[in-house]
């Protein structure tokens, strides 16, 4: 027992834990495994005496015989014969013979009742005699010692309960003996007798419930039966097409054709045991690149399980052009949107991974698209999808705009065209001009199909997972977001302080690899809630009193320390993803509010606590809200400064960054000492741009003149 509940809550932990589960990390990988194998399964060539399930038939094939499919037949009576629902009959003579006995029972009951020369044992020996289920042995006793009024009133309402409940019917089957008795029991609470004589009507009526609806076997037989013999038998004919030139041979139609006697019964499975070594080989090669990379996928299995849907999604796409070389269309393989799937893992994933997946797509297209069948591997297809693929993700590099989709469309088409080309010039034996125009149009076609897809699919998974892509991101920073427009008109000088932050935070996130654009956007609308109380913030304070000078230091504080707070849910109710509240949720961890924390201490005499005026948290989880923290921090402690020069900017970053340190708000992230160093030295950097020292010029004499009177 203890070993099970164990494992029980071992397994609820790794379903709540399920984005760094190894469990779940190496399911998805059987699941790609799986999805690929199944994809495939029916492009190897298993070697037989004559077809198997997969191949691709050169000629008609045509039934040489008249012959009842008799397997197919037998599943349509089965299946019409299982659609006849179950028969049932009311038998009233049961009720009627319930009631007859019911009246013998109380009959006997008056006549012992009024019996003074018998004993109250030998009257119920007597009675039981007449009940043929049995009573508690308290009922038998009161039975026989009603008064014979009380029995007749007892007779009346027993039988009108039973009489009411069997008539209305008893089933045999789905609890209905259960539930008529349980109607007993509610009919007889509103009844208006003592408890032993309740008891006894109780206890005869619930002994007088049989089941009177009756399954009616014979009945349903027969309807079966005709049901049955209403099929029509399914007959082949001879002569009749069992599959058509350049068809695939399907598990029903090699049943057929090993009906009427065209197959041999020997099947080879080798080639499927080979087909599964190299789907082991391609997952087992992604697996290894992943875990050396050491990407976002290998830290997060939402990432994993976005790949293997855009991978499973692209080979569905693959899988239904590759139809189309069954109907005679040939080269439609060019069409395959190969490049959709390379688009996505770009956009959400990583570059270098859409590449990388591209030699498995090579792979898997020059498998899938091999024609007839006559080799294994048609590497033409192969090749196409390489080249799209790889175009596809270089095509995005610089992605700014969801409309660069398209133009990476564009490139993938172009890429596409040229290889077509190529192959035209390299095999012109094997190709007419007609032939290369419409390999041409596929290969067109298959960007522009590519570049569609990828903007379809894109809003769903950046919606489904959260994921904050480039293109999210960099359309979250245009000033003309609602929120930003309320930040720069209700708040200038916070909109103002924003960017500043945005900038430093971006530099100092790219300086060590972590998403400079995360920091930047995430900058921008890390103070939002300052504006639900925006002259409560010294930035926004132009020609007007601070108005903390007439309140306490802890209403003070209550109003500071709400704003990441309110942020937080004007991000949620504008639905900004979640990374982006996170960064506004963070950036302040736990720090102190030092000045209302010492002013409330000079007010007050009595002791004040530390922790009141400390932010609730939490603290920082990611490199980016840090940063984000440290960079605010930096920038408001920098506009005090009255002189600046690099080394007072210097003493002060780190001065910042070791106070965040020393207080723990960078516990809860995995910066190192070395990122702290490069971030340092970036803050200091961008900072020195912006307050380098600037040529002074000479005055203007007569402007001198002007000034001095």
């Amino acid at each position: 027992m203890v070993k099970k509940s164990q494992f029980k809550i071992s397994f609820q932990d790794k379903l709540l834990r399920w984005k760094e589960s190894r469990f779940f990390r190496t399911f998805f990988f059987l699941i790609l495994g799986v999805v690929i194998f199944i994809h495939l399964m029916g492009r190897v060539t298993p070697e037989t005496y004559d077809y198997t399930i997969g191949s691709v038939v050169e000629k008609d094939i045509l039934s040489p015989i008249t012959i009842e499919d008799k397997e197919a037949t037998q599943k349509l009576m089965d299946k019409a014969a299982s659609e006849v629902s179950p028969i049932y009959k009311k038998d009233d003579t049961i009720t009627a013979n319930q009631l007859d006995v019911l009246d013998s029972i109380f009959a006997k009951a008056k006549e012992l009742s009024v019996n003074g020369t018998m004993s109250v044992q030998e009257k119920v020996d007597k009675i039981k005699l007449e009940i043929p289920y049995e009573l508690s042995k308290d009922s038998y006793i009161t039975l026989v010692s009603l008064a014979p009024e009380t029995i007749s009133t007892i007779r009346a309402i027993t039988k009108n309960i039973v009489s009411e409940i069997l008539l209305a019917g008893v089933k045999e089957v789905d609890g209905g003996v259960k539930r008529a008795i349980e109607r007993v029991n509610e009919q007889l609470v509103s009844v208006d007798l003592e408890s032993s004589a309740r008891k006894v009507a109780q206890e005869l009526a619930r002994g007088s419930i049989v089941p009177n609806v009756l399954y009616n076997q014979e009945e349903t037989n027969r309807l079966r039966l005709e049901a049955r013999q209403n099929v029509q038998p399914v007959i082949i004919e001879k002569g009749q097409i069992l599959l058509e030139s350049n068809q695939v041979i399907t598990k029903e139609v090699y049943r057929q054709l090993n009906l009427v006697g065209l197959l041999s019964k020997k099947v080879n499975y080798w080639p499927y045991a080979g087909l599964f070594l190299l789907v082991v080989i391609l997952v087992l090669f992604l697996y290894l690149y992943m875990e050396h990379k050491q990407g976002v996928i290998a830290k997060d299995n939402s990432y994993l399980l976005i790949y293997v849907l855009i991978f499973s999604i692209n080979l569905v796409g693959m899988k239904v052009v590759s139809l189309g070389q069954n109907l005679e269309y040939t080269s439609i393989g060019f069409l395959a949107p190969v490049a959709f799937a390379s688009i996505l893992i770009t956009l959400l994933i990583d570059m270098d991974l859409a590449i990388i997946t591209s030699v498995v797509f090579m792979i898997i297209a020059s498998l899938m698209f091999n024609g007839e069948l006559l080799e294994l591997f048609d590497f033409r297809y192969g090749i196409a999808a390489l080249v799209s693929s790889t175009v596809g993700a270089f095509s995005l590099g610089k992605v700014n705009r969801r409309s660069s989709i398209f133009k990476a469309g564009f490139y993938v088409s172009l890429a596409n065209m040229v290889v077509i080309l190529l192959f035209a010039m390299l095999l012109s034996k094997s190709y007419n001009v007609p032939e290369v125009a419409v390999a041409l149009v596929y290969g067109a076609m298959s960007g522009l199909i590519s570049a569609i897809l990828a903007m379809g699919m894109l809003p769903i998974f950046e919606g489904a997972f959260g994921i904050l892509s480039v293109l999210k991101l960099i359309e979250l920073s245009n000033p003309n977001h609602p929120l930003l427009r309320k930040l720069l008109i209700e708040t200038p000088g916070t909109y103002h302080h924003s960017v500043v932050v945005g900038n430093l935070s971006e530099a100092a996130a790219e300086a060590i690899g972590a998403n400079g654009l995360l920091a930047r956007v995430g900058s921008y609308y890390h103070d939002i809630g300052k504006t639900k109380r925006p002259r409560f913030f010294i930035e926004n304070q132009f020609n007007m009193e601070n108005p903390h000078d007439k309140i306490s230091p802890s209403l003070s504080k209550t109003i500071i320390i709400a704003h990441p707070y309110d942020g937080v849910n004007m991000l949620k109710e504008y639905k900004i993803p979640k990374p982006i509240q996170d960064i506004a949720e963070q950036h302040h961890g736990t720090t102190l509010l030092k000045y209302f924390y010492h002013k409330a201490k000079q007010q007050t005499s009595g002791e004040v606590l530390e922790s009141d005026y400390r932010y609730p948290g939490p603290k920082a989880q990611s490199k980016e809200a840090a940063i984000v923290g440290i960079c605010d921090s930096v920038e408001a402690a920098i506009r005090s400064m009255s002189k600046v020069n690099p080394d007072k900017i210097e003493s002060l970053v780190r001065k910042i960054i070791k106070d965040r340190l020393d207080d723990g708000q960078l516990n809860e992230c995995d910066l190192t000492f070395k990122e702290l160093e490069l971030i340092t030295k970036s803050i200091c950097e961008t900072l020195n741009g912006t307050f380098h020292s600037r040529i002074e010029y000479p005055k203007d004499e007569k402007e001198i003149e002007v000034k001095r009177a």
